[in-house]
């Protein structure tokens, strides 16, 4: 493949990574219009978040016959689409349960397009450098990260205007969808990387026959319990928790240490295993001190010290699976998502079901616990012991 053409996917991969970035920061950034616009009780208001979640599971499950069925970049192109869509229904505020149901149907279309990115990312860049680039444009959903929820809360001004922040996030899809669908037309995966073969129970045994992989499963979920609870408790835990109005800088600085924990970690040599281990553990540490402070200043300290830590776990994750499977890259990235998701469904409700227990506090702690559980799963792994960067 050309160098021209290697480039233009790369980018279309890496706009697809910034399109996901608002719409992970509307469950944060709109939840306190979300519980007033529909007077949610402490329980409910994770729901909108867990509903996503649970269309993203689906979705990985259907994604298991659709391999090698539909071109991945066929399926990209149309889960953008459809994704930005939806922004026209959600921004009607319809009854709670079509609400529900409509970020169902996102959770659908971001799953297909979080795996399907990261599968493109790994077949243009195999081998070692997987992981690295995998970092770097999981970089570029950080930087759109940092960004959106200031945008959204620009969008939604002094009045809280849920539907105009909708359409904000219409317009950025629209925009990715502007750059990557002529890509997408134009220029082609190279050999069976469009279109792997379709999955076989060989191909399933074969991959959980590896110790490394399944430590990166349970590693994945864990994390995805963290990073969920974290992009949408965090802003909430600081303004109600902490009586504070620093809840959105909260939740800038953990994508602003997402996004340069990734581009450092591209730029050095590092085992995955060694890593995942000890940079959960130290990210877990710290979120417990921000927690334990009780002072908004200092929890936002600490969570830009989580965020700088063990902001590289998710792409360094998958580029380490889709390095250790490449024989089918679609297939590693998507079971990788399905783990992470099923931590992303329980992450929400529950931390709202021991918020309405035992305190915010007590809730937001269990995103500590999650991410050194990460910890422990990767002491797990064996071999993928080579350096993150080639």
């Amino acid at each position: 493949m050309k160098s021209r053409q290697r480039a233009l996917l790369t980018l279309a991969a890496c706009f697809a990574a910034v399109f996901l970035a608002p719409v992970n920061s509307s469950h944060g950034a709109l939840l306190s219009g979300m519980i007033a616009h529909f007077h949610l009780a402490d329980f409910q208001q994770g729901y909108p978040n867990a509903a996503q979640n649970i269309g993203c599971l689906i979705s990985m499950f259907t994604s298991l016959w659709v391999i090698g069925r539909i071109s991945k970049q066929k399926l990209l192109t149309g889960s953008i689409a459809l994704m930005a869509l939806l922004m026209l229904p959600l921004s009607l505020l319809p009854s709670f349960p079509v609400y529900l149901g409509l970020y169902a149907l996102v959770g659908a279309a971001f799953a297909y397009i979080d795996a399907i990115a990261s599968s493109m990312i790994a077949d243009l860049y195999p081998g070692e450098k997987a992981s690295r680039m995998m970092c770097l444009m999981h970089a570029c959903h950080g930087l759109a990260g940092i960004v959106s929820p200031l945008l959204l809360r620009a969008a939604l001004g002094a009045n809280s205007d849920m539907p105009r922040a909708y359409l904000a996030i219409l317009a950025i899809g629209v925009l990715s969808l502007a750059v990557i669908a002529p890509i997408n037309f134009k220029v082609r995966l190279p050999g069976a990387s469009e279109r792997p073969e379709p999955l076989t129970l060989s191909q399933l045994r074969e991959f959980f026959r590896s110790r490394t992989l399944r430590a990166l499963l349970f590693a994945i979920l864990f994390y995805g319990f963290h990073l969920v609870g974290m992009i949408v408790w965090v802003s909430r835990y600081v303004e109600v928790g902490l009586g504070s109005a620093l809840g959105p800088l909260a939740l800038a600085l953990l994508y602003a240490g997402i996004t340069a924990s990734r581009l450092i970690v591209s730029a050095m040599k590092l085992s995955p295993a060694a890593y995942m281990r000890w940079s959960s553990l130290i990210a877990g540490a710290a979120l417990a001190v921000g927690l334990a402070s009780g002072n908004a200043y200092a929890m936002c300290a600490c969570v830009l010290v989580c965020a700088l830590v063990g902001g590289s776990l998710l792409p360094v994750a998958i580029g380490t699976a889709c390095s250790e499977f490449s024989s089918n890259t679609l297939l590693a990235s998507t079971l990788m998502n399905l783990f992470m998701l099923v931590g992303n469904v329980f992450a929400s409700p529950l931390i709202g079901f021991v918020e309405a227990r035992a305190g915010l506090t007590w809730g937001m702690s269990l995103c500590a616990v999650a991410i050194a559980l990460t910890g422990v799963s990767a002491s797990f792994m064996r071999g993928a012991r080579k350096p993150v960067q080639a």
